[in-house]
């Protein structure tokens, strides 16, 4: 007696190998990338977020835009806001620009800076999954006596407190047409719910109502890496997708005896 195989048909045969194909681009979407991204781009672009004369909300081309990633200007204290008479919409900074972003028309203008110190609060709540933000960046002019400092920190409570610093205090230049870069220590994954960014800007030296600097384009960049739930959610249907159609394939897979 002998035993041999009887494959399936072919079409079956093409409908498991496109089911593997889905199976793999499934892990393949969940899996963490290596590629840094722009999570995102504050060019003060777009509609007025009132009451002040610029838009504070991340726009194209950033992984995350809209009424959720609204920044917040506050006056040295967390929640406190910035003056809004000392801000002004100014022409846009030709500089720190990505590929895909609106037209460059507008910046962020600042007016009497030695009345209070300006931090850009910027929420990113972990809605999607674990910030692991890389860099900082963004453009700046300076016009004479404006803030002289500026320093990155992070608020574990969503903006009540800025108790971490993720940089020391940077000398700003005193040249316009400026791209200053912070790059966020290698290792500092930010896997906190309540997670906020401040620019802190310090040592303002005037109080005239001259344009003494201007703000545009700042980008975070980084990648959002899966939270471990979402992960395990996808593998487990990966497993479960495979064990069911492994079912279809024994059943289609006969043996015979001649």
């Amino acid at each position: 007696m002998r035993k041999f195989m009887r494959f399936p048909p072919r079409t079956s045969r093409f409908r498991l190998l496109l089911i593997l194909a889905g199976a793999l681009m499934l892990l393949a979407a969940f899996a963490p990338t290596a590629n840094a991204d722009l999570i995102r781009f504050y060019d003060f672009e777009g509609a007025d977020t009132p009451p002040y004369p610029v838009g504070l909300q991340s726009n194209i081309p950033a992984l995350e835009t809209g009424a959720t990633t609204t920044m917040f200007l506050d006056n040295g204290t967390p929640g406190v806001p910035y003056p809004v008479a000392n801000t002004t919409q100014e022409a846009g900074i030709a500089l720190n620009v990505p590929p895909g972003a609106l037209p460059n028309l507008t910046a962020l203008g600042i007016h009497r800076s030695g009345q209070s110190n300006l931090g850009l609060e910027i929420p990113m709540p972990s809605s999607q999954g674990i910030y692991d933000v890389t860099s900082v960046s963004f453009a700046y002019d300076a016009n004479g006596n404006g803030h002289s400092t500026v320093q990155l920190q992070m608020s574990t409570d969503g903006g009540l407190s800025f108790s971490t610093n993720l940089s020391g205090v940077i000398a700003l230049p005193a040249t316009p047409g400026t791209v200053v870069t912070i790059l966020v220590p290698s290792g500092t994954t930010l896997n906190i719910n309540n997670l906020a960014l401040r620019l802190l800007f310090t040592g303002g030296r005037s109080n005239g109502n001259d344009l003494q600097l201007r703000l545009d384009n700042i980008q975070i960049g980084g990648t959002i890496v899966p939270e471990p739930a979402t992960v395990a959610g996808g593998l487990l249907g990966v497993l479960g997708l495979c064990w069911f159609q492994r079912k279809r394939l024994i059943h289609s897979v006969g043996f015979r005896k001649a």
